[in-house]
């Protein structure tokens, strides 16, 4: 333990009881062999740089958190073999089996308007339990009831990066619902007007979705599918919730996030199968009273409406683990909440919130607790004693400082502490030697705490916009650091023991006032990402060939001229971007680096080789200089390069 760190003194009630302690490092120890669990998505701490670096940009919502964002996933994603691949009226059909034993027809991206009569009658078509058709133009699917043993037919549309792919059908179609052994089917965003009455003749569906399309009413014939076990209407302009889905037993995932819902039919009854309820983004003002009844219910997302309060039937669900209650307005956190002993994770940030009740703290399976951008005037210090607390989010609040018992949370995991003008970190801060996630970011902590430098497990630490003007030689202690995010500060230089963190992965200098590339981040030959956009840079140094690992640099708008020759070092790059700087040509060397996809050089005075050739490809840039290779009459070659030089640079 650092110097100046002492025993917290706790005034406000009694230390715990030599065995209640005991017991709870034991919890703490036998939750190490845990997963890294992270809050944002429930995973672990992912390998690949880019989910980092979307986690870096602060691209998360509570929403993407738990393991239920899409049902059909499991099923799309199922490794497969491609058994057969064919041409059948002009178009490529793959017979594929999939790790679960069953055989399907991949259809997707095609550019159907059709389905083909010939692919349905084919015989290899007659065995298939699965077909996707997703990411076409198809207006109908005729014949697609000849393949009498489909159990899912997948016609939804595709979210991409971002786009939206998929089919344009407007009604559902009547050859699926003539389908007789029919479990899943998907239908999203195809334009359906309404979910018909003739449903009900789905009598063995399991899952549907019609997320995304232009329904807006829920028919009453759903209740008679008996064997429905998720429906998911996301996206749609559904405005109530009516009371015979009650009726729907068997039912246990409903999903009617980002519609129009103002009311749940006061007199629903309870719905004693149901498990996940998300009504996230929806304009509800009130849940009913028999909430409390729905006896099953463990995920209750209700994030993104007008909710004040919670009925007083809410302390009843004794099951949920769950509950997602942010961008409401709720002023204070309700009295129903420490009463629910099976809560493990509670969400209420941006709300109205100006205190937390100290019960909350008694909640004993808790483990993930996000309160950030409210108005909590204090910290509540009962939650120093949760027992299973894992992972804190109290940023954008209103706190003069941060109590000395923060440190008793010895098995917190993931802690964010931004945006509350905080200059110091108590002595304390140290004990937290569990801590693998840390954001302290937009405070006024330009000074580098000492005690972060005792947090031994810490593998990302966000420390954006704190006026920053020295990172100390201590910081190569942090030996599992992966993610360092040193954006939006003041800082010159960096320490020469950065390149001792040899498990880093992911740095962010940009906007920063470095005026060269140090030297000690060209030898942390273990980065996969780097950002120095915005940096004031003049001049690239030859050791930036040392970075063999590095796969996207990010240089925006700095004032250097040149990229250097040593670039073709960087074997694994896969995007460059110099955007905004005074560049004029490529280094031909860079025509080596074979995994390169994404060069923006947008804004640079380039003409060797000119923006439009650029604009192209690695491909059309190493034809250009093949070209100007062979053009050469005079002089040394284009590729020329000094290899010795470059070898004594990396």
């Amino acid at each position: 333990m650092g110097s100046g760190a002492s025993a917290p003194n706790f005034h406000r009630r009694p230390q715990p009881e030599v065995r209640e302690h005991v017991e709870r490092l034991q919890r703490i120890s036998d939750r190490r062999a845990r997963p890294v669990i992270k809050a944002n998505s429930y995973l672990e701490i992912p390998t690949d740089y880019i989910d980092m670096v979307h986690r870096m940009k602060n691209v998360s919502t509570f929403n993407t958190f738990h393991p239920l964002k899409d049902d059909l996933l499991p099923y799309r994603q199922l490794p497969s073999k491609t058994e057969l691949t064919t041409t059948i009226a002009g178009v490529d059909v793959d017979i594929k089996h999939r790790s679960d034993g069953k055989y399907g027809v991949e259809l997707s991206s095609r550019g159907l308007t059709t389905l083909p009569e010939e692919i349905c009658f084919n015989s290899n078509m007659q065995q298939c339990s699965w077909i996707s058709l997703s990411q076409n133009k198809l207006e109908s699917v005729e014949h697609l009831d000849v393949l009498m043993h489909l159990q899912e037919v997948y016609i939804g549309k595709v979210m991409e990066h971002g786009r939206i792919h998929g089919n344009r059908l407007k009604k559902l179609p009547p050859q699926v619902l003539q389908l007789p052994f029919l479990k899943i089917l998907d239908v999203s965003g195809c334009q359906l007007k309404e979910l018909p009455a003739t449903i009900r003749s789905l009598e063995t569906i399991q899952v549907l979705s019609a997320a995304r399309n232009e329904i807006t009413a829920i028919p009453p014939e759903i209740e008679s599918l008996g064997t429905l076990r998720i429906l998911h209407l996301d996206g749609n302009h559904i405005t109530e919730l009516p009371s015979f889905l009650s009726r729907c037993h068997y039912l246990r995932k409903l999903s009617v996030k980002n519609n129009k819902i103002a009311k749940i039919s006061d007199d629903m009854p309870k719905m004693e199968g149901l498990e996940v309820l998300n009504l996230h983004g929806n304009d509800l003002s009130t849940l009913p009273e028999t909430m409390g009844e729905f006896m099953n219910l463990v995920v209750l997302i209700a994030s993104q409406n007008r909710l004040r309060g919670l009925p007083a039937s809410f302390d009843g669900l004794t099951t949920l683990q769950v509950l997602g209650l942010e961008k409401n307005l709720f002023k204070f956190v309700p009295v129903c909440i420490p009463k629910l002993d099976n809560l493990r994770m509670l969400s209420f940030n941006f709300n109205e919130i100006t205190e937390v009740s100290e019960d909350v703290g008694q909640l004993k399976k808790l483990d993930r607790l996000w309160l950030e951008g409210n108005q909590i005037e204090y910290f509540p210090e009962t939650l120093a004693l949760a027992p299973e607390l894992d992972d804190l989010k109290i940023g954008g609040n209103v706190f003069s400082g941060l109590p000395d018992c923060i440190g008793q949370l010895y098995g917190m995991r993931d802690l964010s502490i931004s945006k509350l003008k905080l200059h110091r970190l108590p002595d304390t801060f140290e004990w937290l030697y569990n801590l693998q996630s840390l954001d302290v970011s937009e405070n006024n902590l330009s000074v580098f705490p000492r005690e972060i430098l005792q947090l031994k497990a810490l593998r990302e630490l966000q420390y954006m916009g704190n006026g920053l003007k020295y990172l100390p030689e201590e910081i190569m202690s942090l030996e599992n650091l992966i993610v360092l995010n040193l954006k939006e500060n003041q800082l010159r230089e960096m320490p020469e023991s950065l390149s001792e963190l040899r498990n880093l992965s992911i740095l962010d200098l940009s906007s920063n006032q470095f005026r060269e590339v140090p030297i000690s981040v060209c030898d942390s030959i273990s980065l996969k990402y780097l950002d120095l956009s915005n940096c004031h840079i003049f001049h690239l140094p030859v050791e930036m060939g040392r970075l063999r690992n590095i796969r996207s640099l990010i240089l925006d708008n700095n004032t250097f001229d040149k990229l250097p020759e040593t670039i073709y070092g960087m074997v694994e790059l896969t995007e460059l971007r110099f955007a905004k700087n005074g560049v004029t040509a490529l280094p031909a060397e860079i025509v080596r680096l074979g995994k390169i996809t994404v060069i923006d050089a947008s804004q640079n005075p380039m003409d060797d080789p000119n923006h439009g050739i650029i604009s192209g490809g690695i491909g059309p840039i190493r034809e250009y200089f093949q070209r100007k290779l062979f053009s050469s009459r005079s002089g040394p070659p284009a590729f020329h390069v000094d290899v010795r030089g470059i070898r004594a640079a990396i």
